[in-house]
């Protein structure tokens, strides 16, 4: 009875140690809780280990572009973002963080795009008019600029109220 017990513990394990195994999604969600502790090296580590895991999961690019953002490594950011992009096109998020990291490199006609995506999949969302709006005045573009945050203002953000102030008079 010993003997069959152990054959039968033998062809169980495997199985047992496969549950145990993290998944891409532990990583990501390990990343994640890392990452609110401001842990950034320790969740990049995470979230490479879930692409790692699953090459193509999009959330763990984006999260990683997230965090690469709050380490100022925005070329990286954007990197994983277009990674993330690439997967999924209709994610307002991501292209509303591509373009703020676009918009830390003073690419503002880059984010101004990124910015009018996330707009197209997300029309009431106050902030991506808002940026878009900051980025158009830096390249010059008043009118449009205070459009934007006249938009941005009338959706609900009340810095864009301010802003106008300063800017659009």
């Amino acid at each position: 009875m010993t003997r069959t017990f152990f054959n039968l513990l033998a062809l169980m394990l495997p199985a047992f140690t496969a549950l145990a195994q993290a998944t891409a999604d532990d990583y990501i969600r390990n990343g994640n809780m890392k990452e609110d502790q401001k842990d950034y090296k320790g969740a990049l580590a995470d979230f490479d280990m879930a692409l790692k895991l699953e090459p193509g999961n999009v959330n763990a690019y984006y999260y990683r572009g997230f965090v690469k953002f709050q380490l100022k490594d925005y070329a990286s950011a954007i990197a994983d973002y277009d990674s993330a992009a690439s997967n999924d096109t209709n994610d307002a998020e991501t292209f509303y963080s591509r373009g703020n990291a676009k918009f830390e490199m003073k690419d503002y006609k880059g984010a101004i795009s990124d910015y009018n995506q996330a707009i197209y999949l997300d029309p009431t969302d106050a902030e991506s008019y808002y940026n878009r709006g900051i980025a158009k005045y830096n390249i010059g573009e008043r009118e449009t600029a205070c459009k934007d945050l006249q938009m941005a203002s009338k959706l609900g953000d009340k810095t864009a109220e301010d802003v106008m102030k300063e800017l659009c008079h």
